[in-house]
């Protein structure tokens, strides 16, 4: 079942950040190190862990890309033992599986999980939109509401509209879906999502 739509690229872009730039994330956070010797401990311990996790992340998540039983499972170990930026990039890869096997109850859990472990607010509002999509799938209008009022970035605009006005018409509000659509066409987002809402507007609208 297809509950995304072209923010993949995103998400890829997110991930190939933290793998591109995990070493010099690592420098810098030891450049940073204070002099006190207790925090200096704490932090080396901290980097060294970030370092392994980034490691850690790309074996599981090339595994994972594979879709076997074994490679789920590992992932979902890692996800569950780790708590910063590399887990819930796996819950990401995890819950878009999950989709594709139209397993939407697995989907959410791991969507749920990986906002507490987002580190930045674009992270975060990818996490919400995805979210939504797939509470609405299930029937979870009110819900996908919910997590779309989350989001933050303006750049979602108009993919958050869009799933906002879904999820308003399902309930029957169409006067509600229609001023959704409406404020997704004067947001930012790409033009072929809003050619997409157009059509949906003139449909609500008739």
């Amino acid at each position: 079942m297809e509950v995304y739509t072209n923010e993949n690229e995103q998400v890829d872009a997110i991930k190939n950040f933290f793998i591109d730039n995990g070493k010099a994330i690592v420098i810098g956070l030891v450049l940073g190190i204070g002099a006190v010797v207790g925090w200096n401990y704490w932090q080396s311990h901290q980097t060294n862990q970030l370092q392994e996790s980034a490691q850690t992340f790309e074996k599981v998540s090339a595994q994972l890309h594979t879709g076997s039983a074994e490679s789920v499972a590992t992932a979902e170990k890692f996800a569950a033992d780790t708590k910063d930026v590399y887990s819930a990039l796996i819950d990401l890869q995890l819950a878009q599986l999950a989709v594709e096997n139209n397993k939407l109850a697995d989907a959410e859990k791991s969507l749920t999980a990986a906002i507490e472990k987002a580190k930045t607010d674009e992270l975060k509002d990818l996490i919400h939109l995805r979210l939504a999509r797939v509470q609405l799938a299930q029937n979870k209008a009110d819900a996908a509401i919910l997590s779309l009022d989350k989001i933050t970035g303006k750049g979602w605009g108009t993919a958050a509209e869009n799933v906002r006005g879904d999820a308003l018409l399902h309930k029957g509000d169409k006067a509600g879906a229609k001023a959704a659509y409406s404020k997704g066409l004067e947001a930012d987002g790409s033009q072929a999502l809003k050619s997409l809402m157009t059509l949906k507007l003139n449909n609500v609208s008739n």
